[in-house]
């Protein structure tokens, strides 16, 4: 089976430890649990180092998909992000909410696409806040990680998920 072109561009690596976490401000919502669940999957069963910070924040993604908050905001917010995630001596961003990830990407396209609008927020963000803040050296969305663990995750489970019958 071939894998679509655009997939094949999508493809990236996924670090393997140590990464700073960005909940979603949205998702418990819907899957009450699934945070929580991944946080324990990632660091009490796999023994990967993942910080919750309670600094973090929403991305206010909503509120630009709505029109509602500019660009240049959402890019101090961002920035701000990576700040708490530098910091904290982290350097693999993972995040939650699927809207989040489409932020941070799209963010990280524009600031290597236009350098000033990263100056910017970098000047946004210092005056705001006196913090600056590394870039990411990986950016994944928690189900590229499931996905990356998936088999050491599947040998650790108590009961396997397969119809007695047929296997």
């Amino acid at each position: 089976m071939m894998k679509r072109a655009s997939w094949k561009e999508y493809q990236k690596q996924i670090a393997e430890d140590n990464y700073y976490y960005g909940r979603s401000c949205i998702r418990q919502n819907f899957f009450p649990g699934s945070e929580k669940l991944f946080i324990d999957m990632l660091h009490n069963d796999l023994g990967k180092d993942l910080l919750d910070d309670p600094m973090h924040s929403s991305c206010t993604g909503i509120g630009y998909h709505s029109d509602i908050v500019p660009l240049e905001t959402i890019m101090t917010v961002v920035a701000r992000q990576f700040a708490l995630m530098t910091e904290a001596g982290y350097e693999n961003f993972v995040t939650s909410c699927i809207t989040s990830f489409g932020v941070y990407s799209e963010i990280l396209a524009t600031w290597h696409e236009f350098p000033e609008t990263e100056e910017k927020a970098r000047e946004n963000l210092f005056k705001a806040t006196g913090r600056e803040f590394r870039k990411p050296a990986s950016l994944a969305h928690t189900s590229d990680v499931v996905f990356h663990f998936r088999e050491q995750i599947a040998a650790r489970a108590r009961h396997k998920l397969v119809n007695v019958q047929t296997g």
